[in-house]
């Protein structure tokens, strides 16, 4: 049976069937309102899971969603990973090739130009360069616009030629300049007018936006405070043009822009319960008919049934067929799924679904190792305890890729023989490197390495490292992890 159990992929792109392993959750509901257009989450939190589902899996976003999506079309801005829409060496060929480069103008146009293509090709539009592009067209919708926007931007803001020619997959465009330049504002009104006669809105999704600039930390600030800052305009003036962004928190407390403070009643953070993370491993092992009809067999409370369809209490008793009730022998231990989440929550107090998913994954492939042993349960509790160990170092290797100028600071921590430290004791140890004191501080805490004693970094006088990082960043600890 251990052959048949499948935690599935730990990102979203590559899992080929989301739409049978997504689970909701009230964030879900809460994305679905029109003025929530922003939403925040740690790495791992499910931003890229909402992102592929109204994508890619759109019936099944409708089918969740119900009335709410009537009326809504669903646009892909940038998100599909290595094939991103717009790359970062298109944006550089751009600026480094125009004197009159703004972040904000570029998403401007990308984003009229995104929302043009997204139209129904049968309404009626406006003539003028928007009609063109999409007469041209046709119905090839699915290219990447990135490489077309030196030839945009000049015509939008630079010194329009009277003629340039695009050429996407094998569809050549003729635009002209002069009089019929590409003006962003008429485009974008030619886009509102048509979602708005035909009694439609447009919801752009944005995701993966870090990966612009991934080394040049100053370049990706300004880049997604143009982004905001444009989107914030498009949909005061444009309403039927709603991008909705999905960013990390800890780089949306980087970001500094005017009226930033006008979006706190139009975010949303993302945030998973216990409860919740049951649900997400007990649906993703049940995705297998095999293992269906092994929880089945034994709680028939799950005959039939849908995973969100059973309460609390059945659930737990479904994954109890899986994992051991308790990480330690003993009467007076943790659930397993208490354990378990306790283990998956980083500093800022975030239960982390990827991490939750790599835990299970490794446990499975540990026990795999050991051998389909005589237990009640698929998976014992060694192997269910050495797996935290190996997913604390799987997080500690991708904070080493994810955050290259902090590699020294997190070296630094091997060896240490505490996960408390005070804030003179954090300071001295990374004595020397860039950032140190409060920055270093605020920092730790936003990617979720650190806990402060007070839940704010400026007035807390002790840090606790979570966890979930302590075995990968190589601390020596006595006793239980």
């Amino acid at each position: 049976m251990l052959q048949k159990l499948d935690f599935g992929k730990v990102d979203s792109e590559s899992e080929t069937d989301l739409d049978r392993r997504f689970v909701r959750t009230v964030d879900f509901d809460d994305f679905l309102q029109d003025h929530v257009w922003l939403a925040l989450g740690a790495k791992g939190t499910g931003k890229s899971a909402l992102f592929e589902l109204f994508t890619k899996f759109e019936p099944t976003a409708r089918q969740l969603a119900g009335s709410k999506l009537n009326g809504v079309r669903i646009g892909a801005g940038t998100g599909f990973g290595d094939l991103s829409e717009v790359a970062t060496g298109d944006i550089q060929t751009l600026r480094d090739g125009q004197a009159s480069f703004d972040h904000d103008k570029l998403w401007r146009l990308y984003i009229a130009v995104k929302a043009g293509l997204s139209l129904d090709p049968s309404w009626s539009i406006p003539r003028g360069p928007l009609k063109d592009l999409l007469s041209a067209l046709g119905e090839r919708r699915d290219f990447r616009v990135g490489p077309l926007l030196k030839e945009l931007w000049e015509l939008a803001v630079g010194n329009a030629p009277d003629q340039v020619t695009v050429s996407a997959q094998g569809a050549t465009v003729e635009i002209r300049g002069g009089r019929r330049s590409l003006d962003v504002v008429t485009l974008l009104e030619d886009v509102n007018s048509a979602l708005t006669s035909a009694g439609n809105k447009l919801w752009l999704l944005f995701d993966k936006i870090d990966e612009i600039w991934p080394a040049d930390r100053a370049e990706r600030q300004r880049a997604l405070e143009g982004l905001l800052t444009a989107s914030m305009s498009i949909r005061r003036t444009f309403p039927a043009i709603q991008p909705k962004i999905l960013l990390r928190s800890d780089l949306w407390a980087e970001l500094d822009f005017t009226n930033k403070d006008h979006l706190t009643d139009k975010k949303i953070e993302l945030a998973w319960s216990s409860d919740q993370i049951a649900t997400l491993l007990l649906k993703r092992a049940m995705s297998t008919q095999e293992v269906r009809d092994y929880c089945e067999q034994r709680v028939s409370a799950l005959y039939g049934k849908t995973v969100e369809d059973v309460g609390p209490a059945d659930r737990e008793a479904g994954l109890l067929t899986i994992f051991p009730p308790t990480a330690y022998p003993g009467q007076n231990e943790a659930r397993s799924m208490d354990w378990l989440v306790a283990r998956v929550t980083d500093g800022r107090k975030t239960v982390l679904p990827r991490d939750a998913i790599v835990l299970a994954s490794a446990a499975r492939k540990i026990q795999l190792e050991q051998g389909e042993a005589d237990l009640e349960t698929l998976i014992s509790r060694t192997s269910l305890r050495e797996a935290f160990t190996t997913t604390s170092v799987t997080k500690f290797e991708a904070y080493l890729a994810e955050f290259p100028d902090l590699r020294e600071h997190f070296r630094r921590f091997s060896g240490q023989t505490t996960a408390e430290f005070s804030r003179t004791e954090l300071i001295q140890l990374m004595d020397g490197l860039t950032p140190n004191s409060d920055e270093m501080l605020e920092r730790f805490f936003e990617i979720g390495l650190l806990t402060p004693n007070t839940g704010r970094v400026l007035t807390a006088s002790s840090f606790e490292v979570p966890r979930l990082f302590r075995s990968g960043l190589g601390l020596v600890i006595r006793g239980r992890l």
